[in-house]
């Protein structure tokens, strides 16, 4: 059958109408474990794919592949987790097209972002691959300090959450929300300011977003380098610090609480640390100090960290810290993570995809297999039916 817009648009809308047709998995927190509504315990075995935080108002890559066959090899590689960024423009407004190659991916001719970001995944979901939802910029240009901006409140952006989780409330595999991507800046926590503590503003959102979906955990990233102390002397990767944590906890269910920190090496940003002349074996008390001690208690999952791992130019000292990272997280069981990123076009960290979108760097899977190796058996995600014609018409 041949795929027109009409029938896009109208595939669009039924796949966004079944979101609601069945109710996702209730994910929960047991100690510093993810479980599934089975009470299994959940490895996320994950990756980045970015572009919906872009006004190309799709996963990028399809402009030269399609996205069906991103996805296949995506799965083939054996991860089994996708965190997809987004920014509202591209999953509220109509005005957005998608930057994509129509001889490639004729199915996906007609849709604007908002209907494409449905059918996509609603496809994902359908696949049993879990889903985490990043809310990653307000204006889809660029990371924001806070979660508001003088152009974009802090009610809209609570009201942006609500609508992420309500509107795919029927993804049966979509694990939760990060609520903001990295927080750095005027980001303040446990000061009592209102309008700059990112530790009171993930309670506001966790409330708006659990009374509407309570199946959802509530991933919460740590800030820059807080004003208010309770750190330490070692610089942090923006979202990467939640030794404040320390000093003042989240008031946020527990069993419904996922650290979420970003950590990077020399790639990103030469941290002191990375001259330091015990480099690497130095790293496991930094990471330790940082986001690694609550580990013990609370569910970490990195949600970006990686870089070019020697490839293309990049610091030869990126591919020691990455092997030193993933003994580390391997020694205290904190398997679950998502690499940044499938894209090549990651400026300072490359992907797992070489420049031609097609070919994976061998030696970044081997480092993912790694991690991966000896983890508790996750257990597979709950694929969905895929609908009939006759249903999708």
């Amino acid at each position: 059958m041949m795929i027109t817009p009409k029938f896009a648009s109208k595939l669009a809308l039924s796949l966004a109408l079944a979101f609601a047709a069945t109710a996702g998995h209730a994910f929960t927190v047991s100690g510093n474990k993810i479980l599934d509504d089975a009470n299994r315990p959940v490895v996320l075995k994950g990756v980045n794919w970015f572009g919906f935080e872009t006004f190309d108002g799709s996963v990028h890559g399809l402009w030269t592949r399609n996205w069906k066959s991103m996805l296949d090899q995506v799965q083939a590689e054996g991860f089994n987790a996708l965190r997809i960024p987004v920014c509202p423009a591209t999953f509220r407004e109509s005005s957005v097209k998608p930057n994509i190659d129509a001889l490639a991916n004729p199915d996906l001719v007609g849709l604007n972002s908002r209907q494409w970001l449905d059918v996509f995944l609603k496809e994902v979901d359908r696949r049993g691959i879990y889903i985490l939802l990043d809310h990653h910029r307000p204006d889809c240009q660029a990371i924001s300090e806070l979660w508001n901006t003088p152009q974009y409140t802090e009610e809209q952006w609570l009201t942006d959450l609500e609508y992420l989780a309500q509107h795919y409330s029927g993804l049966r595999n979509l694990v939760g929300l990060d609520i903001k991507n990295e927080p750095h800046g005027q980001a303040t926590w446990g000061t009592g300011n209102v309008r700059t503590d990112w530790n009171l503003a993930a309670e506001r959102a966790s409330k708006r977003i659990l009374a509407l979906n309570p199946n959802l955990l509530i991933f919460v990233e740590g800030i820059g380098s807080n004003s208010g102390g309770c750190q330490g002397q070692y610089g942090h990767f923006w979202g990467g610090n939640l030794e404040p944590l320390n000093c003042k906890t989240l008031d946020i269910p527990r069993n419904k609480l996922v650290l979420s920190p970003h950590v990077y090496g020399p790639d990103v940003f030469e941290m002191d640390y990375f001259k330091a002349a015990n480099f690497p074996a130095n790293m496991p008390a930094i990471w330790d100090q940082q986001w690694g001690k609550f580990a013990r208690d609370y569910p970490v999952v990195l949600g970006e960290w990686g870089g070019k791992y020697g490839h293309g130019g990049g610091n030869p000292k990126d591919k020691v810290w990455q092997d030193a990272l993933v003994k580390y997280l391997k020694e205290r069981g904190m398997i679950s993570s998502f690499y940044w990123t499938l894209n090549p076009n990651s400026g300072d960290t490359g992907g797992i995809l070489q420049d031609d979108w097609k070919t994976v760097w061998p030696d970044k899977m081997a480092l993912m297999r790694n991690l991966w190796a000896g983890a508790t058996p996750t257990p597979t995600p709950t694929p969905t039916p895929t609908p009939t014609q006759k249903e999708s018409e």
